[in-house]
């Protein structure tokens, strides 16, 4: 299956594959798109509000909250308030695994390593695990020496301790989740293309008649809309390439007229395609 909503970075280096995030960063809104990835991924709130979308849930955060998103599940999130500020810390399981597997690493890591076992939705304030996940989030900030092995010995111990409250949840996806990732791979491949309900409902398996209900119900939005922001988001990164006009980027991106995109792009940017084009000191 070609996963174009996995994401792919490479984040850190392959011998350091952890990495945080600080958002916003570049002047740009805290938000994601609806997407997933094959490494943990752990929200914590500093400032502001953060809509989280996941799970077919929204989910209300605020300062203090942090939440765990296991491998393989989709996400997406925003605020609305300009304040908001979070730390997106990441890192893999697999680098958590010893060069020999030992009583623990058959039990815990190679479980969590391989899918089957993932950390609970939110950690309660002030708890240890919570501290704990703080202080690797620190760590990424400060880097004082041997701060990677800190970091691995930290989720090391942040594990044992779920594992003594026996607080790790059981993954297993359903057929929804697998229809839900189905459907964004398939937008994502061909959102240049002029995309219909009949298509994308025959691709996955879905009756033409539910697919917009099931689309509703499991993205809280219209097909429709998440396709239209989605082109502008692509829109966007062609932007800060110079060698393609307005013109070509709207018919790229899978809009019918660079009058209708002008005007789409407006109403989601609050400015036109050109004026966004030279924040990048382009034109």
């Amino acid at each position: 299956m070609n996963e174009e909503m996995r994401e792919n970075l490479l984040r850190g280096s392959q011998a350091y594959p952890f990495v945080l995030y600080h958002m916003p960063y570049g002047g740009n809104q805290v938000a994601a798109m609806l997407h997933w990835q094959d490494d943990v991924e752990i929200l914590s709130v500093t400032s502001g509000e953060l809509n989280l979308f996941l799970d077919g849930n929204l989910i209300a955060l605020h300062p203090g909250d942090i939440v765990c998103i296991n491998p393989g599940q989709v996400h997406s999130f925003h605020s609305n308030v300009p304040e908001t500020q979070l730390d997106i810390f990441i890192f893999p399981w697999e680098n958590l695994k010893f060069a020999i597997a030992d009583h623990d690493q058959q039990k815990y890591i190679s479980f969590l390593a391989d899918g089957k076992l993932g950390l609970p939705l939110m950690f309660c304030q002030n708890e240890e695990q919570s501290r704990l996940i703080l202080y690797a989030i620190e760590l990424q900030k400060q880097r004082p020496p041997a701060y990677e092995m800190m970091t691995k010995a930290i989720l090391l111990m942040t594990a044992a301790k779920l594992a003594q409250a026996d607080a790790f949840v059981s993954l297993c996806p359903t057929k929804n989740e697998e229809t839900c990732k189905k459907i964004l791979e398939y937008i994502h491949n061909h959102y240049s293309y002029k995309l219909t309900v009949a298509d994308i409902s025959t691709e996955v398996g879905i009756s033409p008649k539910y697919f917009s209900t099931f689309f509703c119900e499991h993205f809280h939005q219209h097909f429709t809309d998440y396709l239209r922001n989605y082109r502008i988001e692509q829109a966007c990164v062609l932007l800060s390439n110079a060698n393609m006009s307005v013109a070509e980027i709207a018919v790229s991106v899978g809009f019918g007229s660079s009058s209708h995109f002008i005007q789409q792009f407006v109403k989601s940017k609050g400015i036109t395609p050109l004026k966004y084009r030279r924040c990048f000191g382009i034109g």
